[in-house]
């Protein structure tokens, strides 16, 4: 892993371009470990970044997942496998709460307990639940999921959708998972598990810039900025750690975790190997469909699938659910 890499002082300019923290930036160099990540998650996403910012990346997301471009993970689980009502569940790193929101309107849940260490998302995911018909299934709530007092045998269902490769030790995470959830209790979780620190392996960085040389130079300029993007950097981890020390703390790890706890009813993989590199801060051109843009993620799309089905790559994130004995 290397400490510094070129890209992390691209990053650091693009950041105070596109988001104007600069004050923020500095008083990270004062901040503890708990506070930078504590204001990473305060300061939210005030742009798309990402890949998972693009529409058509989602509707990708669920046909490989259920199946169907227009059937939510919620709504194929809740009808697969869960099958029934009235059960109580955790949702750990909830954020904003659309997920939780997602799965209270399955039908399945008397009541979702959902906590996350941002105040100010809790109470954006406050806001945005009155808004809804599950107001009263739902309750959010601010707190550091390491640190929690749950109770043993507490709910049926455990839910973690991007959250566990931000928590370290996995250990201790999944041992309080275990400890929760009563006899058959299911664990839902939709993650990354890809290489710590996103270290990402050198045949997978090569396969993203030939990949990059085929997007238009329009469709790969960084936002507020001319500057077209030529290569995929992995990042150094000193900035990782000074940005978010939370960030793919051990993901490499997680699906060991899961194995040694509960059995698997359910698993897609759904890539994320070369279209999380490959897109990050070039995301924006392709929110708003266009031919050219419908047409370029099309095709990168299609290099995925093969670059996973012919085995020259795995994939970096993966829905499951499994069941506690």
């Amino acid at each position: 892993m290397a400490l510094v890499t070129p890209g992390d002082f691209l990053a650091v300019l693009l950041r105070l371009i596109d988001e104007k923290k600069g004050p923020r930036v500095l008083r990270r160099l004062f901040s503890s470990t708990s506070e930078r990540v504590r204001l990473t998650w305060d300061e939210g996403r005030p742009s798309v970044r990402n890949w998972y910012d693009i529409p058509r990346v989602l509707t990708r997301q669920n046909k490989l997942v259920t199946g169907d471009e227009g059937v939510s993970t919620y709504e194929y689980v809740a009808r697969a496998i869960i099958g029934r009502s009235g059960l109580s569940a955790v949702s750990l790193g909830c954020g904003t709460g659309s997920r939780e929101i997602g799965w209270a309107q399955t039908g399945c849940f008397n009541k979702i307990m959902a906590m996350d260490i941002s105040e100010s998302r809790i109470g954006e995911a406050r806001a945005k639940l009155e808004r809804t018909s599950v107001a009263g299934v739902v309750d959010f709530i601010a707190a550091d999921i390491l640190r929690y007092p749950f109770q043993p045998d507490s709910c049926d269902v455990v839910i973690a959708e991007g959250i566990l490769h931000h928590l370290s030790p996995l250990q201790d995470v999944f041992d309080k998972i275990v400890q929760m959830l009563r006899p058959g209790g299911l664990f839902i979780m939709n993650d990354y598990i890809g290489p710590d620190r996103f270290q990402w392996g050198k045949e997978q960085v090569r396969f993203c810039d030939i990949l990059l040389r085929f997007i238009p130079d329009e469709l790969r300029t960084y936002r507020g900025t001319s500057i077209t993007k030529k290569r995929v950097w992995r990042p150094g981890t000193l900035s990782m750690r000074f940005h978010d020390p939370s960030e793919a703390v051990e993901p490499s790890g997680t699906m060991a975790f899961v194995g040694m706890h509960f059995p698997l009813l359910f698993r897609r993989d759904y890539g994320g190997t070369i279209l999380q590199p490959l897109l990050k801060d070039i995301a924006h051109h392709f929110v708003q469909a266009t031919p050219q843009s419908e047409a370029v993620l099309q095709f990168l799309f299609d290099a995925e699938d093969y670059l996973m089905k012919s085995g020259m790559i795995g994939s970096d994130f993966t829905f499951l659910v499994g069941r506690k004995e």
